[in-house]
């Protein structure tokens, strides 16, 4: 009797630790997406559509857990949701909707557990995306000459005058026409809207000198279209120029959280992050 006591009580214990481990798993399907053929990346803090057919690759989404996509390349909201995209490189490397030369493969064919990893290359470049439950971490593997990493938004969803960046200093900027800062020490932004749950982070490493971008885009007839935020890419002011990153030790990553944190409780995360940022749940807890 005493034995089985014991066997069932262990196996309520892990009927009820099943659900919330098995929820932290990364899944990959492959999905149309808006007629786009994408790899579906689910993971507890957001949905990732990767687009991955005709020579493209990089997030055409990038939903939060209430929904709104953040990204929403080549979708509404604003006149030019064709702008919009991640990571956004050199020769629209990683640009959704835009033709690279780009093949994007499974790595080792993992499409579900606690990462899950898709490579792209176009020759010139070849880009590693970590999907972990609570981030995307991008490995560098190749590179030939200068690169960026760039974020062309909608934050919560929706191209509003309110939606705003914090950087390390803790100050909330909104974005303007003109670009608020060229550079910022260390290299990392949590961007926001008011009416939404969750904030996106952005960060890179090494910190360098690189220009940073952070800038509203503005397009004819007063639509405000998105907010571009980046690293290795000057604003409006200088022509866009790529220029301060090259090499492949270079990693970015970006993810959302819930909005009520602290500024200090995002310092340490983001900073947690950026200390091991292809480390498992598993190895840092």
């Amino acid at each position: 009797m005493k034995f089985s006591f014991l066997f069932f009580a262990a196996l309520a214990l892990w009927v009820q630790a099943t659900p919330s481990i098995r929820a932290q798993n990364v899944k990959l399907t492959e999905a149309e997406w808006h007629g786009t053929g994408c790899y579906k990346i689910e993971m507890p803090m957001g949905i990732v559509y990767f687009e991955k057919d005709n020579g493209v690759s990089g997030f055409k989404s990038f939903i939060d857990n209430e929904g709104n996509d953040w990204v929403a390349s080549y979708l509404p909201p604003g006149p030019n949701g064709n702008f919009r995209g991640f990571p956004n490189s050199v020769g629209n490397f990683g640009h959704a909707g835009r033709d690279s030369g780009s093949t994007t493969t499974i790595v080792d064919g993992i499409t579900e557990g606690e990462r899950v990893i898709l490579e792209s290359t176009n020759g010139t470049f070849t880009f590693q995306y970590w999907f972990f439950p609570d981030r995307v971490a991008i490995k560098v593997l190749k590179s030939e000459g200068d690169y960026n990493f760039l974020l062309e938004c909608v934050a919560g969803g929706f191209a509003d005058a309110e939606d705003y960046f914090v950087t390390a200093d803790g100050i909330k900027r909104i974005p303007t026409v003109e670009g608020e800062l060229d550079d910022f020490t260390p290299e990392w932004v949590y961007i926001g809207d008011p009416k939404a749950k969750n904030v996106l982070f952005f960060a890179k490493s090494p910190d360098d000198d690189a220009p940073n971008e952070n800038h509203r885009q503005i397009r004819k007839g007063d639509i405000h279209n998105m907010d571009l935020y980046g690293f290795g890419r000057t604003g409006t002011e200088h022509g866009y120029k790529v220029y301060g990153m090259s090499g492949n030790e270079h990693i970015c990553i970006i993810g959302f959280t819930e909005a009520d944190r602290t500024h200090e409780e995002m310092t340490n995360l983001i900073e947690g992050y950026l200390e091991a940022p292809f480390a498992s749940n598993a190895e840092t807890n």
